[in-house]
């Protein structure tokens, strides 16, 4: 087994400040936008960088964004229209790509950023564009690279407001919006209003935690591992970064003078402040949360929810969540925060996961950059604790718990149209390379694109044989022509996603839980439970009384049987139920960078003839 040292105890200083750090990146070069025209261009260029943000003794090169890391922030109003400019320079030396996490592309299935599904990847020194709007779509988002280990360094907040007005104050010291480097100069606007609002929720500001994680080894180092003959396990990152940032080994290099120490979050004594949570790490759940402070949830993955009071977060890979946080503690004091990894295998600590939160007199500091702030040590030395990252999870954690806003307009007793029992299971196929193969599938590798595929059809349809066969449960409704899961615009259907046994040595194992994605729909959890899925005996049970909107959920591990492991054997499940609408060809996987590259993903075709970018193109054949 290869092993690392865990991230642990991420300090972030939550500094009470007025400080309107929310504002984007200041750069020379400055985006803003046209809100009549509800137009916004970005320009995102890739170029080769090097990193060294937790105090080592050594950087490492990485793919940047605009030369920063994190990427800027790209933030737009609800139904605005992105003109996003992706170039790769002709120095990054990798082919690159990116991906809108969680924002549903609604007719732009060509935009959705994902190589060997919707496109080729970006290759040095060319450019892609990508057009889309955020049709109905408010909440915290992120876009991050789809390619290889990219998404290490390549990945940056995005963020949907409901209306201009409820767009944070911009430094006055900027008077523009930053997003990117671009050369359009368009009249921004500036909300002056006292408060901000998203449905029934107002607070005062709002701050950014942005989790992400951090090795010492080269991303090209860390895929040749993943991929090749010597693979034994995913080791798990040596630091977990907030916004940016930490120490590894404090105690060595936390004193160092060019360590610029720990996030801070600096935020005004009295107030309310919405934190934007947003899960970018490529490997595990992290913990969360800050010493003498409470949180209320209120949104998860862009669903607004009930409010609903905790003391932690479980933040998984892909994951987002807004909380509201009350700055009730002594002003000019600042206040650890912890985060932990979740579902690992690794007991050791690297102790290196501290970041802090300081409660400042507005009148004490300067507004400063976003991601910028920084400090060595919380001025009250409280550290918090988080529940045991060790024991067996909760199935659900507390979203059975959770309840939308938005009155339920589903019937979720109802039984689906149709049924997909999808089981993974890690493998090492005879040249001694490790893949997940799905329902004892490899994984397929289109050339070209899947969708360049279709394009070239004179009219592509949807497999309908393999949704009645999978309807009169004969298969499980996999189109072995396209290499698909083929689902029909109108259809209720229930995807129920195993999690299975790793072995770690004959006859040992472990059963990891794995957060799913669906790319261009939602989908709502509706049931789980330990070991193998039984339709007869399962198909009615709802663990869920009132299922949100997701576009990241866990399938939960279960408890380990009193038996010799079995490579794949099913030792717990999750249910998600899709409500089908959105015509195109969409990523379906795991959110474990490292498995989506050795297979845990698939591709959902909704109503193939009825894809915008097909159809435009049919239209012009057939003028010619």
């Amino acid at each position: 087994m290869s092993t690392t040292t865990l991230c642990k105890h991420h300090h972030i200083l939550l500094r009470l400040v007025s400080l309107l750090w929310f504002l984007l990146i200041a750069t020379s070069n400055a985006l803003t936008v046209v809100q009549a025209s509800r137009i916004r261009k970005i320009e995102l260029d890739i170029t080769l960088g090097t990193m060294n943000p937790d105090c080592y003794n050594q950087t490492y090169p990485v793919l940047l964004v605009n030369g920063q890391h994190p990427a800027p922030p790209i933030r737009a109003t609800k139904d605005d229209e992105l003109q996003i400019t992706v170039r790769n320079s002709v120095g990054s030396k990798y082919s690159t790509s990116i991906h809108y996490h969680g924002i549903l592309q609604i007719g732009t299935n060509e935009a959705d950023g994902m190589p060997n599904v919707t496109q080729a990847s970006i290759p040095p020194g060319s450019v892609y564009h990508q057009n889309f709007r955020v049709v109905g779509q408010t909440g915290t988002y992120y876009y991050h690279s789809h390619t290889d280990y990219q998404d290490s360094s390549v990945h940056g907040p995005f963020i949907i407001y409901e209306t201009d007005q409820d767009w944070p104050t911009l430094s006055e010291d900027e008077g523009v919006e930053v997003i990117a480097m671009t050369t359009n100069i368009i009249p921004s606007y500036r909300n002056n209003n006292p408060k901000l609002h998203e449905g029934p929720y107002e607070y005062d500001d709002e701050r950014i935690l942005f989790f992400t994680d951090w090795w010492h080894q080269t991303d090209q180092s860390r895929l040749d591992f993943a991929l090749g003959p010597e693979f034994t396990v995913l080791s798990e990152a040596d630091s977990c970064l907030v916004n940016g940032r930490t120490v590894y080994n404090p105690s060595k290099n936390l004193d160092n003078p060019n360590c610029e120490g720990y996030s801070a979050i600096d935020v005004e004594p009295g107030k309310v402040y919405r934190l934007r949570v947003i899960g970018a790490t490529t490997m595990p759940a992290m913990g969360f949360t800050i010493a003498r402070h409470s949180f209320t949830i209120i949104e998860v993955d862009g669903e607004l929810v009930q409010p609903f009071q905790t003391k932690f977060l479980e933040v998984s890979p892909g994951q987002r969540f807004s909380v509201l946080l009350k700055t009730d503690q002594v002003p000019n004091e600042s206040y650890n925060i912890a985060i932990e990894p979740y579902f690992t295998l690794f007991e050791e600590s690297n102790d290196n996961n501290a970041q802090i939160t300081s409660h400042i007199p507005k009148d004490n500091v300067n507004k400063p950059e976003i991601f910028e702030p920084h400090a060595r040590r919380a001025t009250i030395p409280d550290m918090p604790t988080l529940p045991d990252t060790t024991a067996p999870q909760k199935q659900g954690w507390i979203f059975p718990k959770l309840k939308s806003v938005k009155p339920i307009t589903h019937d979720f007793r109802a039984p689906p149209d149709r049924t997909i029992i999808l089981t993974p299971a890690e493998k090492q196929l005879e040249d001694n390379t490790t893949r997940w193969l799905i329902n004892g599938r490899i994984p397929h590798d289109w050339n070209p694109y899947l969708l360049s595929i279709l394009e070239t059809m004179d009219h592509p349809t949807l497999n309908e044989t393999a949704i009645q066969l999978n309807k009169e449960g004969l298969t499980d409704g996999f189109d072995e022509g396209h290499k698909t899961y083929p689902l029909r615009v109108g259809e209720v259907v229930d995807f129920v996603i195993h999690s299975t046994l790793q072995i770690v040595k004959p006859g040992q194992g472990f059963c990891a839980s794995h957060p799913w994605h669906t790319h261009g729909m939602v989908h709502y959890p509706i049931a789980d439970g330990y070991w193998q899925y039984d339709d007869a005996r399962d198909k009615n049970l709802r663990t869920y009384p009132n299922p949100i909107a997701r576009d990241t959920s866990i399938s939960y591990a279960g408890p380990s049987k009193n038996e010799p492991a079995v490579g794949g054997a099913p030792c717990g499940w999750t249910k998600l139920r899709v409500f089908v609408s959105n015509p195109g060809v969409w990523g379906f996987h795991c959110h474990i960078t490292g498995h989506m590259l050795q297979g845990l993903m698939t591709v959902l075709e909704v109503s193939t003839e009825q894809i915008p970018v097909l159809q435009h193109r049919q239209v012009v054949q057939e003028n010619q």
